[in-house]
């Protein structure tokens, strides 16, 4: 399961990721070519901000679909192409046949064991030609301090965070996923592949280090099931937002494949 599905403050967590990362993928769509009146597909929208983006690039000759596990509506801009949502798990349920001429999605198939059998599945339903994106973090351990007020706070901070990612390795979270995801394309059958990859700005108390206060409150429990220490959380809150607090950051790996139009 989504080790965020039950989660607290969801859309406050949703609201820093768009935040710290629709930078990264608008200069990623950037790189493709005009979709104007295309057909799209956005996977694990939540809260539509990338949904939209596409929505103001194809304009209202073309379409978005936009899927989550709770598919909240989202409004198209003006002149944007229409949204149409619909719930989705991409576990269990059949993909709508369209076909889709893009798809996009972000931290959605490192969540989900099933990754590797999703993925032809996601080529499947793309047509000739079609391009298939797909942006996941590779953070296969804690972020190393830099610079911080108090030593003792590197401890906390690379402790907590070192929790939080054994909680997500727990519920099925491959962390490692965003590195072989370019080699899970060719064997798809993918086309012309290659990766983009953008490091976060993890300078305090910024985005990154934001989400990682808010990710430690939402799986307080789970932490402390972990064994992680009541007071090490505490602290862990005033730590994440010190102005001085300097961190390396998580890299988002953009991973872009063509389908193969045989004409």
């Amino acid at each position: 399961m989504y080790a965020f599905a039950e989660a607290d403050d969801i859309t406050f967590q949703l609201e820093t990721l768009q935040d710290l990362l629709d930078p990264s993928t608008r200069m990623v769509l950037d790189s493709l070519d005009d979709p104007t009146g295309q057909e799209w597909l956005e996977i694990g929208h939540g809260l539509g901000s990338i949904a939209r983006e596409l929505s103001r690039r194809i304009g209202p000759t073309g379409v978005v679909h936009a899927t989550d596990l709770d598919a909240r509506p989202v409004t198209a801009p003006t002149d944007g192409a229409p949204i149409r949502t619909f719930p989705l798990d991409l576990r269990t349920d059949e993909l709508p046949r369209r076909p889709y001429r893009g798809i996009h999605g972000r931290l959605v198939l490192l969540h989900i064991p099933e990754r590797r059998a999703i993925l032809p599945r996601l080529v499947d339903v793309l047509e000739p030609g079609g391009v298939l994106v797909i942006e996941d973090w590779y953070c296969p351990e804690p972020p190393r301090v830099l610079a911080c007020a108090d030593p003792a706070d590197e401890k906390v901070f690379t402790e907590v965070v070192a929790g939080i990612l054994a909680v997500l390795r727990s519920r099925g979270a491959d962390l490692e996923w965003a590195a072989e995801t370019k080699d899970a394309f060719v064997e798809a059958g993918l086309i012309d592949v290659r990766v983009t990859r953008t490091d976060a700005d993890c300078a305090g108390p910024g985005l990154a280090h934001r989400l990682y206060a808010c990710n430690a409150r939402q799986l307080r429990a789970q932490l402390l099931a972990l064994g992680v220490d009541q007071d090490l959380l505490d602290r862990f809150q005033k730590v994440a937002a010190q102005p001085g607090l300097v961190t390396t950051g998580w890299r988002l790996i953009s991973t872009i494949g063509t389908k193969p139009d045989p004409r």
